[in-house]
């Protein structure tokens, strides 16, 4: 087998160890029978601004708890680290076995992952209180989706805003 050949060999194994990778992940995400799961989203109006916090956990039994606050004045960044730590406080209230949580900024959860070279900046006091919280969990796995699959989050999040802002809120 010429080079080339051999380097594409390896570049093409790379890929699918990647994709079963991938699909390993996507199947743990689903959770066992006890897992709680969790949806956060951070709304800065304008921004930077007032900030609004949603989030939304699920329980194995049916169970729902709702988060809806203003949280301050600052960034979408901030705002987006503050709906994940009171996600990750009101899973502690319920103490799960297994904790699934889902958000659409990818600054936060690859802040918080480390799949960044370096950390944000500015951001740094939210990263240690979140990587804190996380610690507690003995099983608790951090996923980005896209916008349109967090509308719950993002729903409270807003209701927060229209709430402190004293306007009608808007219900769909």
């Amino acid at each position: 087998m010429t080079p080339a050949a051999q380097a594409r060999a390896e570049r093409r194994e790379a890929k699918m160890q990647a994709r079963r990778a991938q699909l390993a992940a996507r199947r743990r995400d689903h959770g066992g029978p006890l897992a709680w799961r969790g949806w956060f989203d951070g709304s800065a109006h304008p921004n930077p601004g007032r900030l609004g916090v949603g989030a939304l956990l699920l329980g194995p039994d049916g169970e729902r708890i709702e988060v809806s606050q203003a949280a301050g004045h600052g960034s979408s960044s901030d705002a987006e680290y503050a709906a994940l730590t009171a996600v990750l406080r009101a899973a502690l209230d319920v103490r799960p076995v297994q904790l699934l949580l889902y958000g659409d900024s990818q600054v936060v959860i690859n802040d918080v992952l480390g799949t960044t070279p370096a950390g944000a900046k500015g951001l740094e006091m939210h990263r240690a209180t979140v990587v804190a919280l996380l610690q507690q969990f003995p099983d608790v796995s951090l996923r980005w989706i896209p916008r349109h699959r967090n509308g719950e989050a993002d729903r409270l999040s807003q209701r927060a805003i229209a709430t402190w802002e004293g306007l009608p809120l808007q219900e769909d």
